[in-house]
């Protein structure tokens, strides 16, 4: 970690480096304590408060961590290490237009910061704002020429502004730079398939899960391509392994993959002739988003397969609709059974 703080208030060199030393050791304790100590002799220093903060960050103490960074900036405006701590606390807590700024602030400090320059690419592009993202990007790139992840984020900006080839460059830089970084394998294969090179498309993923054998992701995106292949049974692998893997649980997972996963895998089954096991995917998949109404055409698809077609047809008009024609309205489509 760098500082730009000016000595003002602060402890000495040596005695910095015995705090980092207790910190990069693990002893979070000790260093909270020497801090609080130091801070008597050194009242606001941001040095100090900025070490204190990380102390508190690492142990989950998101409050405390903020005040401490906030003192920091506030004792010394110009200390860019605090300003970018406070960004990533910000972007922890979900705050990311609030991170953005931290990170903003770091790069007008310090325009050759390659973490923050990465930190507020990642953020932009989360944020739909693609060339923007781009541009910090490619310079963090040109900064960091040997740095994976920088690399991995600058091609996967750029695969979102539709520039494939040089996405999948990007991708290779990375792998060259990390040979078993499957993220990068598993994205490249997502541009090659924008590329319409499924063959390399194909590869690419199957590499991300030979290095990450529970890589939910590679798993979906493999079993996407299989099914769009017609390899059914082989796609039916896939999707179940991305359903036995993939974190259902986390605050984090976009639930609506876990609805269309398991729409695909009743659509492979339904290809398959094994009708009770697709309507079982599919009741799944309503659970998992039960406002959907499309997802009833589907399960009245699999029950009508299986003989009740009565049934069947019901569902499927409560899913899809059917035709109505009035004097006034026109011509719509009315979801629900019709009476």
């Amino acid at each position: 970690m760098s500082s730009s703080t000016a000595a003002g208030n602060n402890p000495s060199a040596p005695e910095m480096n015995a705090l980092n030393a207790y910190l990069d050791a693990g002893d979070l304790l000790r260093t909270e304590r020497e801090c609080r100590g130091m801070l008597q002799r050194y009242p606001g220093s941001a040095m100090l408060n900025n070490l204190l903060g990380i102390v508190f960050y690492t142990n989950g103490r998101s409050t405390e961590a903020m005040n401490c960074y906030q003192l920091a900036i506030k004792s010394d405006p110009g200390y860019a290490d605090a300003h970018n701590n406070m960004g990533l606390l910000l972007n922890s807590l979900g705050r990311n237009k609030e991170a953005i700024e931290s990170f903003e602030n770091v790069v007008k400090l310090n325009p050759d910061d390659t973490d923050a320059l990465n930190n507020l690419g990642v953020l932009l592009q989360e944020q739909h704002r693609a060339e923007e993202a781009l541009r910090y990007l490619s310079r963090a790139s040109k900064l960091s020429p040997n740095s994976a992840p920088v690399h991995f984020n600058y091609g996967n900006s750029l695969r979102a502004r539709g520039l494939l080839k040089e996405a999948v460059a990007m991708f290779g830089r990375a792998i060259q730079l990390q040979p078993d970084f499957a993220e990068s394998y598993n994205n490249c294969g997502g541009a090659f398939e924008d590329l319409q090179l499924l063959d390399e498309a194909s590869n690419c993923y199957s590499r991300a899960i030979q290095l990450q054998p529970t890589y939910a992701l590679a798993y979906s995106n493999r079993g996407a391509l299989q099914k769009k292949r017609s390899n059914h049974e082989a796609a039916l692998q896939d999707f179940r392994h991305t359903l036995e893997y993939g974190n259902w649980t986390s605050d984090r997972i976009d639930q609506n993959l876990k609805f269309r996963l398991l729409v695909n895998i009743g659509d492979v089954l339904m290809y398959l002739r094994r009708f009770a096991e697709a309507l079982d995917a599919y009741e799944k998949a309503h659970a998992a988003e039960p406002e959907n109404s499309d997802i009833l055409a589907f399960k009245g698809s699999a029950i009508a397969a299986m003989g009740r077609l009565a049934e069947g047809l019901r569902l499927r008009q409560a899913g899809f609709g059917f035709i109505a024609f009035d004097n006034k309205a026109g011509v719509s489509i009315k979801h629900g059974a019709q009476q």
